[in-house]
């Protein structure tokens, strides 16, 4: 097991949580492996925990508190960590410490893949009431975390995007032609394997919307799955083994890589997407 990831605990309520659990087990002398083995949970879990990679899974909290003797202050806790609107903070932070990132999207191209310009047009249209100032900052986000692409250690990319992704016009046909150059040139990197579910695939599998698998070297895989007002962690067994089948599903439906990229430079070239 690698030393403990370093973590500032009042970054927010999942990472108070963790610190929380790391000190009082340290209190005791214990190891995580102790700690797991006295809570009757798998080490990667307790291990995820402690590091707020993920939430604390029900049941969790309880086992806790009564293991050090606290009255319900852990579970009280868990309920605030649960609670509180951080997913897109939380998405963030595993994107930059996955060693593999898989990603299924069938109705817009992935931020991590989007330009300045597609990524603007795309917050305006979701958001039309937002200020310019709120924009420019949502933009400097998504823009950031495309900085994995530079490393000297990227994780795996695997992309599944539906063909209505390639083909929906976003902005003007220079806009839209920028972000397919984009895609193309990112699809070709080693680490990035990406795959278009054509239309005639017929498949339905995914249909539900979009979703993100991360996973680690030392943890247990975690997903989120996007809704119309934020995100939804997924980090228990069973539906991780389900949505993990629904992606495998998904690429093998797909087009290979290299037919793939082939469909997204066919698509620069129709009329369809002149609409200046």
């Amino acid at each position: 097991m690698p030393p403990p990831r370093k973590l500032d605990a009042f970054s927010s309520l999942g990472a108070f949580f963790g610190a929380e659990v790391r000190r009082l087990r340290e209190r005791n002398g214990w190891t995580l492996d102790e700690l797991a083995h006295k809570l009757g949970w798998a080490l990667s879990t307790v291990a995820s925990v402690e590091t707020a990679r993920r939430n604390p899974p029900d049941g969790f909290p309880e086992r806790a508190d009564t293991l050090f003797a606290l009255p319900d202050m852990l579970t009280r806790l868990a309920e605030l960590v649960r609670s509180a609107p951080r997913w897109f903070e939380h998405y963030v932070e595993l994107e930059s410490q996955s060693n593999k990132i898989s990603i299924w999207a069938n109705s817009l191209i992935p931020g991590l893949f989007q330009t300045e310009d597609y990524a603007q047009a795309v917050i305006r249209a979701n958001r039309p009431m937002i200020s310019d100032e709120d924009i420019g900052a949502g933009v400097t986000t998504r823009l950031d975390r495309q900085a994995l692409f530079d490393r000297t250690d990227p994780p795996l990319l695997w992309v599944v995007l539906h063909e209505t992704v390639v083909k929906q016009p976003v902005g003007n046909a220079e806009m839209t032609l920028a972000q397919l150059r984009r895609l193309v040139d990112l699809a070709r990197l080693p680490f990035v394997n990406l795959q278009v579910l054509p239309f005639t695939a017929a498949q339905l599998t995914g249909a539900t919307g979009p979703f993100t698998i991360f996973d680690f070297v030392d943890q247990s895989p975690v997903a989120f799955a996007e809704g119309r007002r934020g995100g939804r962690l997924i980090d228990q067994k069973e539906e991780i083994t389900e949505i993990t089948l629904t992606y495998d599903r998904l690429r093998a439906a797909a087009l290979s890589p290299e037919e793939s990229i082939g469909m997204i430079v066919g698509a620069m070239g129709q009329t369809w997407i002149d609409r200046a």
